[in-house]
């Protein structure tokens, strides 16, 4: 009996050859910075952390869905943590805000049954638990905005990360796809806007990003779909490349919804549990965005054929 997925181990070779590509625009960005060696340094270690988390996730998913529900629990935890503390910074306190996480974590378990009714019953029950529990303790009407980061928490937190344990275990190539899809655009979107940015994006939510990084990043993805594609047989290439570019635009919206959210909160980063890149939100954001819509046409795909 196999212990690991079999599609681990062509999945850990393209992720190497990624990895090779880039420590190589990494030796590029090193010798433009060679005089500020803090940056240098700073980058290599959020380098280091990126690269981390892409072979944990796929490592685990490897072991199937309950592999990834101690990764899948650990990130739902934390990021129900950096939601509610975020909100709370702007807009004051929230009626009992560890149910509101500890309700939020259990409901991705939904993910463990396989199916997408499991997911967004045990969503649903999770929501309004949380929403109507409050009430019945306190007995008084609580903040609104507490009940509205609840919804919004169980629609990019929970449902995601329900929906990601299905991807493991029923869908492992696309699986592998969507993480490194992502983390290829996070990680070449910022090295080339970095190296070669000079045109803003979006400045008034997120000053870092430049439409070169933008494009590297599309670019990036598009080529890593077509690398890959061979691990998709059920997949045509012009799929596999239209999944491919849709994955980065939608990474780049869940990213400019989390910086927004930043933003309108002052802060600089969600949190600091991942070390120097910050919170769970400030690294799983895109992904997080990206995973529902991503699922639903896997699941489409997989019904047709």
């Amino acid at each position: 009996m196999e212990i690991f997925n079999p599609l681990i181990l062509p999945t850990l070779a393209i992720a190497g050859g990624e990895i090779a590509i880039a420590l190589f625009f990494f030796m590029i960005f090193a010798i433009l910075y060679r005089r500020d060696p803090d940056k240098v340094k700073n980058d290599a270690f959020k380098l280091a952390i990126l690269i981390g988390i892409g072979l944990i996730l796929i490592a685990a998913a490897g072991l199937g869905k309950y592999g990834l529900l101690p990764v899948a629990l650990f990130l739902a935890y934390f990021g129900w943590q950096e939601l509610l503390e975020t909100v709370q910074i702007k807009y004051g306190a929230i009626a009992l805000p560890v149910l509101l996480q500890l309700l939020g974590t259990v409901g991705i378990v939904g993910g463990v049954w396989g199916n997408v009714f499991a997911i967004f019953c045990s969503a649903i029950v999770a929501t309004w638990v949380a929403i109507a529990l409050p009430i019945l303790i306190l007995r008084h009407p609580p903040p609104m905005h507490g009940i509205l980061t609840t919804a919004f928490g169980m629609v990019f937190i929970t449902i995601p990360l329900a929906s990601l344990l299905t991807l493991a275990d029923s869908a492992y190539q696309e699986f592998n796809l969507l993480i490194l899809l992502v983390l290829t655009n996070d990680g070449f979107s910022q090295g080339i806007g970095k190296i070669l940015g000079k045109m803003p994006l979006i400045p008034g939510i997120s000053p870092n990003k430049t439409w070169e990084g933008t494009l590297g990043g599309f670019v990036a993805c598009l080529v890593l779909g077509w690398s890959i594609s061979f691990l998709l047989p059920n997949w045509q290439l012009w799929q596999v490349l239209l999944l491919s570019g849709g994955v980065a635009l939608m990474a780049l919206t869940g990213d400019l919804i989390a910086s927004s959210l930043k933003r309108e909160a002052g802060i600089k980063d969600f949190g600091q549990v991942l070390a120097v890149t910050g919170g769970v939100l400030d690294k799983f954001d895109s992904v997080m965005f990206t995973i529902p819509i991503f699922y639903f046409i896997v699941h489409c795909k997989q019904s047709l054929n």
